[in-house]
């Protein structure tokens, strides 16, 4: 009872909320706006609803979801500004949903509320003539590449999505204060953020848990068929010490017609690695034909790493297009091994649980011993670096393409990312030079009632794909209608791969408050 109480004066709130704002706002929806002296504020949002069509049914269901966003923005002068953005909602993905409390964790990995609520980003910015400070919960973009930036190292992010999300969405804001400095052309941006923050990966139930991670719940040895339940454990959080904490600064000065940044950035590495523990269970049957049952209970567990990254980017327009590139050397990353083929497939495994069978088939006492695991991630120095072109097309150069206006205003973008591990002495999921190439595609249609946008990339190392179109039609001013298609493909043991059977269609709709 007290739990729906909790759930029923929430809901409560958000109606009395959605009231206030309806009766404030112009019939098309809108900003509500208040001013007093000096102060401004502004108060938006917007209402979203949509669900998913599996293409594959014998991949995880997904109920419909639907998320309610709210952003505040309010000036004192021109020295004082706060933002605060806040979403709730209902999260159709999770599969075995917590509702012990809807608030959204920092430190938790597996976030398992389909009735949540989470603050964005709050924060309050302090402008003096050469100086900024800003602090409280925020997101930091750097870098120049389109959607993985190598430079770009502050923020984790939500991949309980996979990657079917816009970048900046993804990205989970960190407590942080940033200063921000300008002195003649150079500007220098230094953040420090004192708590770990937890990327977040989809739970074994929900629709996009990593396939990678799954293993067998049963496998087959020399000493016969194990039965494996394999557990997935959040994340140990590191303690609340200065030592724990990021710290990056990075300068940015133009040369020319060109931008060019250097940085560095010291701290938890954002990227999700694996560490695996488990024990093996021998239980005596009676039967002389097979005298002892075993069975395995495995844990896959979150690895945490520091990690020092280098690195510079520049945008530049050349001709008609614009340039841009970016390269990080990363220090003491973790990359991951195939986990199913290296903890089941060890000898020294085989040769512990042969021994204790031995003693239980022996003494018919059960016994439960530890396993000598195989390690699932090895360190190692890397260099990531990419580089990219975009053009809009003007009015002239769609006439003379087409003939007519429609390709006005397009905007394409080609982009090709490589990564590069030292010293690849291991069987890593990834090859020694990974390559990711990628394209967008964006138009607007009928006097920008339609946003068309088409992503793709490909990885040739393991013939990899993504295939995401993307349709908005804006039925009314405020209301808009939403259209998407996911295809993935390539190899079941590597990172985009893995979802090959997760293709979906995605329908929606927004409503901006």
């Amino acid at each position: 009872m007290a739990r729906s109480a909790r759930y029923g004066r929430a809901a409560a709130a958000l109606v009395a909320v959605l009231g206030i704002w309806t009766a404030a706002s112009p019939p098309d929806g809108g900003a509500v706006e208040l001013h007093r002296g000096e102060t401004r504020a502004k108060l938006s949002g917007s209402l979203a609803g949509w669900g998913v069509v599996r293409l594959d049914h014998d991949t995880p269901d997904e109920r419909p979801s639907g998320t309610l966003d709210l952003k505040l923005e309010a000036d004192h002068g021109r020295r004082f500004h706060f933002f605060l953005e806040t979403r709730g909602g209902f999260d159709g993905k999770i599969g075995a949903p917590q509702r012990d409390r809807p608030f959204i964790d920092l430190d938790e990995i597996y976030q398992d509320k389909d009735i949540f609520l989470s603050l964005n980003e709050a924060y309050l910015d302090v402008v003096f003539r050469s100086v900024e400070f800003r602090i409280g919960k925020q997101k930091v973009s750097w870098g120049r590449l389109d959607d993985i930036q190598p430079t770009d190292n502050l923020n984790p992010e939500d991949l309980t999505e996979f990657y079917f999300r816009p970048e900046l969405e993804r990205k989970i804001g960190i407590p942080a204060m940033s200063v921000t400095g300008y002195l003649g052309l150079w500007t220098a941006e230094l953040v420090w953020n004192p708590f770990y923050t937890a990327y977040r990966l989809a739970n074994e139930n929900d629709r996009w848990f990593a396939p990678l991670l799954s293993v067998a719940d049963r496998v087959e040895t020399p000493l016969g068929a194990v039965a494996v339940r394999t557990r997935y454990p959040d994340v140990d959080g590191p303690p609340h010490t200065f030592a724990s904490s990021d710290v990056a600064l990075r300068v940015v000065r133009p040369i020319g017609s060109a931008q060019v940044s250097a940085s560095v950035f010291h701290g938890w590495d954002k990227t999700a690695t694996f560490g695996a523990r488990g024990t093996a269970t021998l239980v005596p049957t009676g039967d002389p034909t097979t005298p002892v049952a075993t069975s395995a209970d495995l844990s896959l567990y979150p690895t945490l790493h520091r990690i020092t990254v280098i690195g510079a980017d520049l945008a530049v327009p050349v001709s008609v297009v614009a340039l841009r590139a970016e390269a990080a050397w990363i220090h003491g990353r973790w990359f991951s091994l195939l986990i199913r083929d290296q903890i089941l497939n060890d000898p020294r495994l085989n040769a512990v649980v042969g021994e204790a069978a031995a003693r239980v088939a022996q003494t018919g006492e059960a016994e439960t011993v530890t396993l000598p695991l195989a390690a699932t991630e090895h360190r190692r120095e890397s260099v990531q670096y990419g580089i990219g072109v975009d053009y809009t097309f003007t009015e002239a150069a769609s006439r003379r393409l087409t003939g007519g206006d429609w390709l006005a205003r397009a905007f394409v973008l080609v982009q090709l990312l490589e990564t590069v591990i030292v010293d690849h002495d291991a069987p890593f999921i990834d090859d020694a030079v990974e390559h990711l190439l990628s394209a967008t595609l964006r138009q607007t249609f009928r006097d920008d009632r339609v946003l068309a946008e088409l992503k793709l990339a490909y990885n040739p190392n393991h013939g990899e794909y993504v295939v995401w179109p993307q349709l908005t039609y804006k039925l009314m001013p405020a209301l808009h209608g939403l259209f998407q298609a996911r295809i993935l493909g390539g190899s079941r043991t590597h990172t985009i791969g893995q979802y090959r059977d997760y293709d979906e269609l995605f329908l929606g709709f927004r409503y901006y408050l």
